[in-house]
């Protein structure tokens, strides 16, 4: 199964709003330059008032939605950029444990080249403990960059203290199309998405380790 971020008509609301805002805008200067500066007031207080009332939605939605956890076997589609967890090797080190996280990274795009250039992946435990990735020479960057529907296995080594009941890999976003940090108006706009992983303080999806 694969589990994806958001749904093909996550980006249809704020399209709306966009365009509500558009529409609006172009009106208020209409009235400004035929010098009706009240009704050019109201205009822009009602596409701001309508702009707001949008995120308030997208806030409260993404408190509201349940936090999804993948299972080992299943994977998770960040946009284009896919991931699943196959298997997990456990070795104690020094009072912690070593984990050895077994995954296949593959590319949903059709025409356009993908990275994970700029993320950083973590485990994450039951106390909300974060315990980076170490670097792994011998294994395929999990940034490499991918062709469309390329896949490539790897492994992804992480230390985590030895009293985690549960850890689950999340990460933090930097990845863009072609590799690099995504564009601060793309980051605004995805954010505006409605029931998206990428929404104002939505939960992000964890994929299970232990």
């Amino acid at each position: 199964m694969i589990v994806h971020s958001d749904s093909d008509l996550s980006f249809i609301p704020v399209l709306l709003l966009i365009l509500a805002g558009f529409f609006g805008v172009s009106i208020a200067v209409m009235l400004m330059v035929g010098r009706n500066f009240r009704a050019a007031a109201k205009t822009l207080a009602a596409v701001a008032g309508l702009s707001l009332a949008y995120v308030v939605v997208v806030i409260a939605v993404s408190l509201l939605s349940p936090q999804k956890v993948v299972d080992i076997g299943d994977s998770y589609c960040e946009d284009i950029w896919c991931i699943g967890i196959e298997r997990v090797n456990v070795e104690p080190l020094d009072g912690s444990k070593k984990y050895d996280v077994a995954v296949r990274i593959f590319s949903d795009a059709n025409s356009t080249d993908i990275s994970a250039k700029g993320a950083s992946l973590y485990l994450m435990d039951e106390r909300e403990r974060l315990f980076p990735s170490i670097r792994n020479t011998e294994a395929v960057p999990f940034d490499t960059i991918l062709k469309p529907h390329q896949s490539i296995n790897t492994s992804i080594t992480f230390v985590a203290a030895s009293d985690a009941r549960q850890l689950f890999l999340t990460g933090i976003r930097g990845g863009a199309s072609g590799g690099g940090q995504i564009p601060l108006v793309a980051r605004i706009l995805v954010s505006l998405y409605l029931g998206s992983d990428t929404s104002l303080l939505h939960k992000p999806t964890l994929l299970r380790v232990l």
